[in-house]
């Protein structure tokens, strides 16, 4: 019923939003303890949605490239956008409630950003695909920044506290070269190396999310906004 509230949100934007139109609505909302309880919500607004569920697709190759997208696309959109709100949120507070002699470094933090951001906008087929996903759901370029490193620091505490996502070997490389479906099959592996890596990399990332949310999701309350 959940899925099925917020594929009417997202579709209904993407069939009937006119190209001039500049109001948004809260699509999402949701919270948990983690991230201040129910004092303190978290939102998904209606392009955003939108925007999340194009990049989806466009991940997907199973995925039809046009509206109306699936509902699987619209829920993984959901989550995901759920579990990096969550993420991102706990990693200001890491940094906020840190010591100041125990801060991590900003470089390295930079450093990560720098990465991350990278290798999610080669994931989705370059800047001027994601800016074209964009502009279908009239979001603009600082939204799309904002979205974009909002993942990249998500990721960063993913790596920091939770689980180890960045630097694999050549060793994880090598077998997820020989065993994954990633884009570049067929060249060899010497000429590929430094894009598998990022590709793995934003596939540790997405799976680590979807193990941090299953996890928190008894206590976790997503609201669709009627």
């Amino acid at each position: 019923m959940l899925i099925a509230a917020v594929s009417l949100v997202v579709l209904g934007l993407a069939v009937d939003a006119a190209p001039h139109a500049s109001l948004d609505r809260t699509a999402v909302r949701f919270y948990a303890p983690e991230t201040g309880g129910a004092d303190r919500p978290l939102y998904i607004y209606e392009r955003t949605l939108a925007f999340e569920t194009r990049l989806e697709a466009m991940t997907d190759q199973g995925a039809p490239t046009g509206e109306p997208y699936p509902e699987r696309e619209v829920r993984a959109a959901m989550e995901h956008d759920v579990a990096e709100q969550m993420l991102a949120s706990l990693g200001q507070k890491l940094i906020d409630d840190s010591p100041a002699d125990q801060r991590p470094v900003q470089s390295e933090i930079d450093g990560v950003l720098q990465d991350v951001t990278a290798a999610l906008t080669e994931r989705y087929g370059g800047r001027g695909s994601i800016d074209a996903a964009a502009s279908a759901e009239q979001i603009g370029g600082a939204e799309v920044d904002a979205i974009i490193h909002r993942g990249a620091f998500a990721a960063w505490y993913l790596d920091r506290i939770i689980t180890p996502i960045f630097h694999p070997t050549d060793e994880q490389l090598r077998e997820v070269y020989r065993t994954a479906n990633h884009p570049y099959r067929g060249q060899r592996f010497e000429q590929v190396h430094d894009a598998l890596e990022r590709w793995f990399v934003v596939d540790r990332v997405r799976a680590a999310e979807g193990a941090f949310l299953q996890a928190a999701r008894s206590h976790v309350k997503i609201v669709v906004t009627p």
